[in-house]
């Protein structure tokens, strides 16, 4: 097995509920909120930082395959932590996806170029997780239709 064809790890495939998650925001609200959408999911290997040189140090540790990463990370550039993420990897794939509260963010080219497949603007709603996991909509978590 190839380290593309990890859980996880291909784009285009969903996301294996085992896939380890990390989240980088400094806003405890956001991370919160994403990692409760994921836990909602299934997903219960997520863990979640609030600083740059946090998000290095667990990712050496954790290896997650995916990560939802804060481009206004106040401390350290979102781009270079996201360089030191996927260094740290090794052999092992890792999808990075871009979070913003500005729509327009000047980086978002920048971000694109140095490997962040998707540019998602906070807050996130569930459908748009959904798709960034490739899952449909849980029949557990959809809303009651009217009789």
């Amino acid at each position: 097995m190839t380290h593309r064809n990890q859980r996880g790890s291909r784009p285009d495939s969903p996301v294996d509920v085992a896939t380890r998650i990390l989240i980088v925001d400094n806003d405890r609200g956001v991370a919160t909120a994403l990692a409760f959408m994921l836990a909602a999911r299934g997903y219960d290997e997520v863990r979640a930082v609030r600083s740059a040189r946090r998000a290095v140090a667990v990712g050496e540790l954790y290896r997650p395959a995916l990560v939802f990463l804060d481009l206004e990370l106040p401390e350290e550039g979102a781009l270079e932590v996201a360089s030191r993420l996927r260094s740290g990897s090794g052999l092992h794939a890792l999808r990075l996806i871009a979070l913003t509260s500005d729509s327009e963010h000047q980086t978002r080219e920048t971000a694109r170029a140095a490997g962040f497949e998707r540019y998602l603007v906070k807050p996130l709603s569930q459908s748009e997780l959904d798709k960034v996991l490739h899952r449909r909509e849980s029949p557990v978590l959809r809303a009651a239709e009217p009789s």
